[in-house]
């Protein structure tokens, strides 16, 4: 005996299908399901009375040594800037993503292609939006206790540096590489560490490198002169680790031009392109038409509203240890924060030409906003210059926004990965990837996660009161689960480093029992790899006396927000 459903039954039953739009928060964003993996009669499903028990849904003889998945996360509605817009089922075996698809016994259900045994344990994801873990590649490790913020809000990958000064996201020299690889073991979450690049010859920084340094940051507070980026260019290109630069606002070295040159066409990330955290003044935001310079921006400029600019002039001085008595250190304040440069950055994002977006947290950016703020950016771009051409001529419903939503969710998820030289482990939903996965309600999309997976166990969530009677008890907060306790954590995360220092076999020698893997591949991307965010003007320009910014010749702006989405509605 069948039953046909209407799409609002089946919908409320299993989630959504192919053709039905799903709204992220409060967005202006819906998403349109683009695929369906499941076997339509034949849905996973737990519970009394549901198909996944003994001998239905479930394979009674199938042991996790056969092959039956540790977890399967059913029904969800899988958001992925490779995979797409699907809907499905997501199996996990041993910490890794083993399939996007449909789970299940095979010898009474038809489709299936990951199995369900008795050992394998059930999230209902039904209702659910599967995003993979975010990316935050510049992180500021002041606070032992960022990781609670990034956990809370879809973060399950954090590089950067700390402390240096409080604001240069490097960590410097080889004893401090090693102190912060053994405090991250305390953190539930993959981590790595950029070493200090300015130094103009090469042996400290190869120190740093063979040490555990997974990258290394160029800082205009440590002076980012050519000769300081060309060897520490040359440093990485030897190591294969990622560059990133913070250059030199005051222009003291040189201009933008000796910048490209010292760089001489070698692959870098630049970050906060457009300014205000720091980079040549005014026209920094110039190297976003460059195709060996993977432009990222930090939440605190994003997106422009009608504060931005006024909280940026205190953020910068006590950022930059400057002196508000000192008139030349309120001028090198002044000179970063420029609203034309500020407004033009959201557009960019929108058409592609800036590839990622990362925090700055603690030296301006916040921990918790990264996920936020890029759909905040997203949802206004929508509401001021209307859908994408790309959303306009596909085969999908007027509504929808899927090659934005793709091209936003890529800018803290595969971009950054691969940037760093860490897209074999994470960034995506694909198989054989870390299974660091972030379920959402559709409500709370992009502010708080209802479940984050940590390496294919649930590590933060949503939880009610631990003496209430049930999960659901208030206060309902975001609170660590099991998997952020004891020695599961180390097997949940991955430590980032250097080939050099794996070789040199640091997990050993630093006592750690997380697992330390390689980064490789950092010096071959270029903008044309930077997925859904590739595009590279052929002419940008920013005018030195209005900070006005052209592409093409067209002036590049937009308006401040004075009312966001993802804010006031979610947060006291």
């Amino acid at each position: 005996m069948t039953r046909e459903l209407d799409r609002e039954t089946y919908a409320e039953l299993y989630g959504p299908t192919v053709g039905d739009r799903v709204r992220l928060g409060d967005t202006d964003l819906f998403v349109e399901v683009e695929a369906d993996l499941r076997t339509a009669g034949d849905e996973a499903v737990f519970g009394g009375g549901k198909t996944l028990r003994d001998g239905l849904g479930q394979a009674p003889g199938v042991t996790q040594a056969d092959g039956a998945l540790d977890w399967v996360l059913t029904n969800a509605l899988v958001v992925d800037p490779v995979l797409g817009i699907v809907a499905a089922d997501v199996g996990i075996r041993d910490g890794e993503i083993a399939g996007i698809g449909k789970a299940g016994n095979p010898d009474t259900m038809d489709g299936v292609d990951m199995v369900v045994g008795p050992s394998t344990d059930v999230y209902p994801a039904e209702g659910k939006i599967a995003t993979p873990g975010a990316l935050d590649i510049h992180v500021h490790w002041n606070s032992a206790q960022l990781h609670e913020h990034a956990l809370a809000s879809g973060i399950t990958t954090m590089i950067g540096g700390g402390y240096g000064g409080g604001a240069t996201t490097c960590t410097t020299g080889p004893e401090n590489t090693k102190r912060f690889l053994q405090a991250a073991e305390e953190w539930p979450v993959n981590v790595g560490f950029y070493g200090k690049g300015n130094a103009s010859k090469p042996g400290p920084l190869r120190e740093q490198v063979e040490a555990g340094a997974c990258g290394l940051k160029l800082h205009e507070d440590w002076g980012s002169m050519p000769a300081a980026i060309d060897t520490c260019l040359d440093v990485a290109e030897d190591e294969d680790v990622q560059v990133c630069m913070h250059t030199d606002t005051l222009n003291e070295a040189g201009f933008v031009e000796n910048t490209f040159a010292a760089v001489d066409g070698r692959t870098m990330h630049l970050f906060h392109i457009e300014g205000a955290g720091g980079g040549h003044a005014p026209d920094i935001m110039e190297m976003v038409g460059q195709p060996n310079m993977l432009p990222s921006s930090t939440n605190p400029s994003m997106p422009y509203t009608v504060n931005t600019f006024d909280e940026h002039l205190d953020m910068v001085m006590v950022c930059h240890h400057l002196n508000p008595d000192v008139p030349e250190d309120v001028a090198f304040a002044e000179s970063r924060v420029r609203a034309e440069t500020i407004g033009a950055e959201d557009v960019l994002h929108d058409v592609g030409a800036i590839s990622m977006m990362t925090t700055d947290s603690q030296a301006m950016g916040r921990m918790a906003e990264l996920v936020a703020r890029t759909w905040q950016t997203a949802s206004k771009m929508k509401a001021q210059r209307g859908p994408l051409p790309e959303d306009e001529s596909a085969d999908t419903h007027d509504e929808a926004d899927n090659f934005r939503v793709k091209r936003y969710l890529s800018k803290y998820t595969v971009n950054p990965a691969i940037s760093a030289g860490i897209e074999e482990y994470v960034g995506t939903l694909e198989p054989g990837k870390l299974a660091d996965v972030v379920l959402w309600d559709p409500a709370f999309f992009g502010v708080k996660p209802a479940m984050t997976f940590k390496g294919g166990f649930p590590t933060y969530s949503e939880m009610g009161e631990a003496n209430g009677s049930l999960m659901t008890c208030e206060p309902v907060m975001q609170r660590p689960r099991a998997g952020a306790a004891g020695a599961a954590k180390h097997g949940l995360s991955l430590s980032f480093v250097s080939r050099a220092a794996v070789e040199a076999g640091v997990d050993e020698a630093y006592g750690l029992e997380s697992q330390v893997v390689p980064v490789s591949g950092a010096r071959t991307p270029g903008k044309g790899d930077m997925h859904y965010n590739s595009y590279c003007p052929d002419d940008i320009a920013v005018d030195p006396e209005t900070f006005e910014v052209r592409v093409d010749g067209e002036v590049v702006a937009c308006e401040p927000s004075d009312e966001l989405p993802l804010a006031q509605r979610y947060l006291l």
